[in-house]
């Protein structure tokens, strides 16, 4: 067991590199279940559709508004780098965003082909972009890298949240 794992549990972090055929529907089922997916086009309206997508989901699970709020800045952040090193890839690919909710922890992946690795940089005053892993440094408890089936990766971002039960009507 790694770091991570001991720090979030194996099964959330298995839970954000699984798959489901059902997967990806905006609908009342999604919610009922203790996750979430959606595929993205590789296009900077992907990062709209992906914000909208998580306040949703996190809003239908009975979540602080709060949090909705610094998971929609972190998906923005991962979207938008998982858009901008994309683009020129292959055709005909996607952008997965899994959003994966247990009581207790909250966590983000965001999957592209891209293989790079995303890298914290230090912050240059001169620079007009790469700040955005700061941010999600700062918004996010702990994140991380898993890699792809694809050859490509995922990007992880978890929160700790208290274990409170998910609203009425919903259950894990």
């Amino acid at each position: 067991m790694n770091a991570l794992e001991r720090t979030v549990g194996p099964g959330l972090v298995s839970l954000l590199s699984t798959s489901d055929p059902a997967a990806g529907s905006r609908s009342e089922p999604c919610l009922r279940r203790h996750w979430c997916e959606l595929a993205l086009a590789p296009l900077a309206e992907s990062v709209t559709e992906a914000r909208r997508f998580a306040g949703d989901t996190v809003a239908g699970w009975g979540l602080d508004a709060s949090v909705a709020q610094c998971v929609q800045l972190v998906l923005s952040e991962l979207v938008t780098n998982a858009v901008r090193h994309s683009l020129g890839q292959r055709t005909g690919f996607e952008i997965r965003l899994r959003i994966v909710y247990t009581p207790g922890v909250l966590a983000i992946g965001v999957s592209d082909p891209h293989p790079g690795t995303p890298v914290l940089r230090p912050v240059s005053l001169t620079q007009t972009h790469g700040r955005g892993l700061l941010l999600v440094d700062a918004y996010c408890d702990e994140w991380t890298v898993l890699p792809g089936a694809d050859g490509g990766k995922q990007v992880c971002a978890f929160w700790a949240l208290p274990a409170a039960p998910l609203a009425p009507g919903h259950s894990t």
